[in-house]
């Protein structure tokens, strides 16, 4: 029982965090705004996270791992490589779109902090990266998307793609919803990736 507490502490603060430096900014936030937010103790996140640093990374870290992982078993029970990839699209649009203040951070914020480019952090994008690659090599196999295609190298477009996407709707305020864009955006990728004969016309 003290394990499951001390869990959801440590989720309510990162949750916390979120939502504080989306708001102030990595530089200008401190623990004590942190643990306003969550309505604890300022020492009491010292018992979870090291410092600031680490409480910011850990949002990181925990979140994108979490992510990736229900989104993989998500696209997993996908058996057709394109539902496959129209399920990640739009697991990763509800994501973006449902978590804005976590999507700041990971775009804009971390990439400010001289702590972003870890070893834990690109292990972590790498996961992505290669779910990714997963499905366009269940493509290549199913003859559905074009033998031609240098998986690593189209996977990381496409998350870069997602990313720049993502980046985008945050500065035009989230003015509008990335669901209502979800099937022209999976075409789009999924014009360039299918096999030759797949994009004959009559």
């Amino acid at each position: 029982m003290p394990r499951k507490k001390d869990a959801q502490r440590r989720k309510k603060i990162l949750d916390s965090a979120t939502k504080v430096f989306a708001r102030n900014g990595f530089a200008n936030t401190k623990i004590q705004d942190v643990a306003n937010e969550c309505g604890i103790a300022h020492g009491t996140i010292y018992l979870y996270f090291k410092s600031k640093d680490d409480l910011f990374i850990s949002i990181f870290q925990d979140n994108l791992s979490e992510l990736i992982s229900y989104i993989n078993s998500e696209v997993e029970k996908e058996e057709n490589a394109e539902k496959k990839f129209r399920k990640m699209i739009s697991l990763q649009l509800d994501i973006i779109e449902s978590n804005p203040d976590l999507t700041k951070l990971i775009l804009i914020e971390f990439p400010r902090t001289g702590n972003f480019l870890n070893d834990r952090n690109i292990d972590v994008l790498s996961d992505y990266i290669d779910m990714i690659i997963n499905i366009l090599h269940v493509g290549i196999d199913q003859k559905l998307f074009s033998i031609d295609i240098k998986a690593e190298i189209t996977a990381t477009m496409i998350y870069a793609g997602l990313q720049g996407l993502a980046t985008r709707w945050l500065l035009d305020g989230m003015s509008y919803q990335l669901k209502e864009i979800e099937k022209q955006i999976a075409d789009f990728f999924l014009e360039g990736l299918k096999h030759p004969n797949n994009n004959k016309t009559n």
